[in-house]
């Protein structure tokens, strides 16, 4: 019978760790890559009626299929990257705690929410120029994601608090995470403003969600960084 050290268990988290720390890196890769593809600047505004958003996508079908695409990669990534996120945690200070499970909880449904908007994204794009209504398929994509606000707050939120109350953990990464966090609340505002910036398809769900990626950018160069000594891993 193979038997397992602890310094062995302990090889295989920090090599998981190193792992998703590239993920990280890729689904940032792969979800600017979708951003310059799709041109989300140039969708149709919030006042656009069925027919201007049929015509818009018709003729931008294969373009913003592509960008779909790039951007369900990126989104699937960072459930790899949350857990390993999560583990990072458990093993830098040595315990599970309700903010670090927050964390994981708030992460994964953030995720999901995200890939039910592209759903609804992709069926609108496969079905140009005939999808039955257009008008609700738009509305539902960015609606779905305007409301995983609500559960990539609470991740963030958690993290920060977390790493704010630990100082094993870097500084730095709890004021991008509380900032991201506080920003994701304000993205509700496009649930119930009917035009400009704030609105459901105005510049606030670009800008926004660049926080987030700019949070996971750093903890991935965290996690490729991280190093292990014995059976716990440590920040470099």
């Amino acid at each position: 019978m193979a038997i397992t050290t602890v310094e062995q268990t302990g090889s295989a988290t920090y090599s998981a760790i190193k792992l998703a720390g590239v993920a990280g890196v890729l689904s940032i890769v792969f979800g600017i890559a979708g951003a310059i593809v799709d041109e989300m600047q140039t969708f149709p505004g919030t006042g656009a009626s069925a027919s201007e958003i049929a015509g818009y996508v018709d003729a931008h079908r294969s373009a913003l299929l592509v960008a779909m695409l790039l951007s369900t990669a990126a989104v699937g990534l960072w459930l790899a990257f949350g857990v390993s996120v999560w583990l990072w945690l458990r093993e830098t200070t040595g315990s599970v705690s309700v903010l670090s499970v927050c964390f994981l909880v708030g992460l994964v449904s953030f995720v999901t929410l995200l890939l039910a908007g592209f759903t609804a994204a992709f069926v609108l794009f496969y079905r140009a120029p005939n999808a039955p209504d257009p008008r609700l398929l738009y509305d539902l994509g960015f609606g779905l994601l305007a409301m995983s606000g609500v559960p990539t707050a609470l991740a963030l939120g958690s993290y920060a608090a977390q790493a704010f109350s630990d100082s094993r953990l870097p500084a730095w990464s709890a004021w991008v995470a509380a900032v991201a966090a506080l920003a994701h609340i304000v993205l509700l505002a496009s649930l119930v403003i009917p035009s400009g910036f704030f609105s459901l398809e105005g510049g606030v769900i670009i800008v926004i969600p660049a926080m987030l990626f700019a949070w996971i950018t750093g903890m991935s160069i965290v996690l490729l960084r991280a190093e292990t000594t014995g059976d716990n891993i440590r920040r470099s």
